[in-house]
């Protein structure tokens, strides 16, 4: 796959930092899954399908037309919720996201969370905001979508607000879909006067295989990505499914994920995400859960229409 290798790495050298000390990230929600199923799958949803995967990768808009409504708990100190809807008209899909994280920060000088200390919180009053405009098409069979995104955080009555890109790629290959992407391309964020913040850019590479069958009864999906972050780590992620449908229309799924995780920084985060879904003909709910051994854990409920 010649033209992957070579985007690989042209994104990469696009979403490497161009000094060599590492600012803080900012805005923190866009850090966090686009939704329950995304999450189900430990964020590895690169190649994923659906309305959500406009967070993840805007070029397989159009693989899937849907609507997702989602709200995530974090401990009892964050409250994440997201609404995203994509569809094709013509040659073209488009698609629409917001994402907006309530949260507590702690005082002092590392106001600047991570993902796994949601659950901790904090006493100043904080938020994180993204809304996302999303177009892809199709040219000789490979899918190219392009994200424009308004990123906002905001600690206590200070913050800044500031706008980035997603570049995507993706295609069959066989029965495997295969994507691509550079996420959160742009300058970064003056939170708090003299702190500065960079945008939590990464490049990610995703596989996702189809539903397959294996019994009268049972399919089974799965899906994986690796993730360059901004800092140079790599984030290895995935999960999979097993779908079970007694009858035409409804269906019952089982699903566990799971992600790389800083077990130096934090000790407190599972990498182990487990859920399900229910599904009806067009509408489904899902849910997912990620333990912790800290403040709280974390529950992700989220409807769907397909």
């Amino acid at each position: 796959m010649p033209f992957l290798s070579r985007s690989l790495l042209a994104l990469a050298l696009l979403a490497t930092p161009a000094v060599a000390q590492q600012l803080p990230t900012a805005p923190l929600v866009l850090r966090l899954p686009g939704g329950a199923q995304a999450a189900g799958f430990g964020n590895g949803f690169t190649a994923g399908r659906g309305a959500e995967v406009i967070f993840s990768n805007p070029a397989q808009i159009g693989a899937e037309r849907g609507t997702t409504l989602s709200l995530a708990r974090y401990g009892s100190s964050a409250t994440e919720g997201t609404f995203s809807t994509v569809g094709p008209f013509g040659k073209v899909a488009i698609g629409a996201g917001v994402q907006y994280l309530d949260y507590g920060t702690p005082v002092g000088p590392d106001f600047f969370l991570r993902p796994a200390q949601l659950p901790g919180g904090g006493e100043t009053s904080s938020s994180s905001l993204a809304a996302t405009i999303a177009a892809s098409t199709r040219i000789k069979g490979l899918r190219i979508g392009v994200a424009a995104k308004y990123a906002q955080e905001r600690v206590g009555a200070l913050g800044d607000g500031g706008f980035a890109l997603d570049i995507g790629a993706a295609r069959e290959v066989g029965r495997v879909t295969v994507g691509i992407v550079a996420q959160n391309l742009g300058r970064g964020l003056d939170v708090l006067d003299t702190r500065r913040a960079s945008l939590p850019s990464r490049v990610s590479l995703g596989v996702a295989s189809p539903t397959v069958l294996v019994s009268s009864y049972f399919d089974v999906r799965a899906m994986a990505a690796v993730v360059r972050e901004r800092d140079g780590r790599i984030t290895p992620a995935g999960g999979a499914e097993l779908i079970y449908q007694p009858l035409d229309g409804w269906f019952f799924v089982g699903r566990i994920g799971a992600r790389r995780t800083q077990a130096d920084l934090e000790p407190q985060e599972s990498p182990i995400t487990v859920g399900g879904s229910f599904g009806l003909d067009r509408l489904w709910i899902d849910y997912t859960f990620q333990p912790s051994r800290g403040f709280g854990s974390i529950h992700q409920i989220g409807l769907r229409i397909r």
